[in-house]
């Protein structure tokens, strides 16, 4: 489990590198020309995946504590992943990147609001939601910030290094990705004696899923509603849907003391992430990527 705990990290560093050899200063230097597709995106996000959460689970009729997993789910921020599938995808990963930073940055707020009245509306009960701050700007500093930086530096100082080996350090990051996903499906995956059944668990699966597919069609829409072009839809697909479980996971059993709330996100890394993985590799095919 040690080990796990030390290789993912680094291994999303080194992936949020190859991210940052993707972009240059003038990439956001449009997006800040523009900003409409980062604050209308952000606030998008806000309002509309706890609510999303909320039509799901009355759809479904899952358990509740799995609707109250899903509102952590929901107010997360998005995970540093969904940068490296929007480059994978030949999407607009700095816009991404914006998106990922801005809404970790307000969770410190609207994570512990929103997620507080989610359990009280799915549990019934009143609680206080611990927000780890640390843990999230120590996530932006270290995972997002820094190696983006670093690779924005490579690509500067060394261009034709990083043109001779882009497709090849590509060809390892999707090799990575599967192998974490599969390792995070792996170490996630048990019911913890929460006293679920089967049956529980495959309404779990099956809300993920949906949930997941939703959270893709919302970003698009939220997209095109805002007049942005397709490069940019996708982006909002992937960002929408890829939320950050780490967080999620680290509010259910130290914030909550609630072992059972991190189910769903194991069932949404089952099934909900090799979905956006599908889209991407759909949208990477048809780029030409």
């Amino acid at each position: 489990m040690e080990a796990t705990q030390l290789v993912g990290p680094m291994f999303l560093f080194v992936l949020m590198t190859i991210v940052g050899l993707e972009l240059t200063p003038d990439d956001f230097r449009r997006i800040a020309t523009a900003p409409r597709a980062v604050v209308g995106g952000t606030i998008a996000q806000i309002v509309l995946l706890p609510l999303l959460t909320w039509a799901v689970v009355a759809l479904l009729d899952v358990p509740p504590v799995f609707g109250a997993g899903a509102v952590l789910i929901a107010v997360a921020p998005g995970a540093g992943i969904s940068n490296i599938l929007t480059a994978l995808a030949n999407a607009n990963t700095a816009l991404s990147v914006s998106l990922t930073a801005l809404a970790s940055v307000l969770a410190v707020v609207t994570l512990p609001t929103v997620a507080a009245f989610g359990m009280r509306f799915f549990l019934g009960s009143e609680v206080s939601v611990e927000v780890p701050v640390l843990l999230l700007f120590g996530q932006l500093a270290v995972s997002l910030l820094l190696p983006i930086g670093l690779g924005m530096a490579l690509r500067a100082r060394r261009p034709q290094l990083v043109e001779r080996y882009r497709r090849r350090l590509q060809h390892g990051t999707i090799v990575a990705i599967v192998i974490l996903t599969a390792a995070a499906i792996l170490s996630g995956g048990g019911s913890g004696g929460s006293g679920l059944t089967f049956a529980d668990a495959e309404q779990g699966l099956l809300a993920a899923a949906v949930w997941t597919l939703a959270a893709m069609a919302i970003g698009w829409g939220v997209a095109a509603a805002l007049g942005l072009d397709a490069a940019d839809r996708f982006t909002f697909l992937i960002e929408f849907s890829t939320r950050n479980v780490a967080v999620a996971a680290i509010v259910a059993l130290s914030g909550l003391q609630r072992l059972d709330l991190a189910l769903f996100g194991a069932a949404y890394v089952a099934l909900g992430y090799p979905l956006v993985f599908g889209a991407v590799a759909w949208r990477r095919r048809r780029s030409g990527g």
